[in-house]
């Protein structure tokens, strides 16, 4: 499941407990500021071999926003 996925690259990378990132968590709660979003969308694009287009990045705000992008990315 990709919001599965997409919990397990946020946990190892800003050190977030597992059980806080829920769809409508947002991002800048998870501890997650412009610095280490780069990083998460690093991440992402390793863990799920695909390249996040810039303009998306924009609009993420929750965690939900990821995996909506993501999927809409794999279709």
């Amino acid at each position: 499941m990709v919001l599965d996925k997409v919990a397990d690259v946020i946990v190892k990378t800003v050190h977030c407990k597992p059980e806080d990132v829920t769809p409508d968590a947002k991002l800048e709660t998870l501890g997650i500021d412009s610095l280490k979003a780069i990083t998460v969308i690093f991440e992402l694009e390793e863990a799920f071999d695909i390249e996040i287009p810039n303009d998306a990045i924009s609009s993420i705000v929750t965690v939900n926003d990821i995996v909506e992008k993501l999927e809409g990315i794999h279709s």
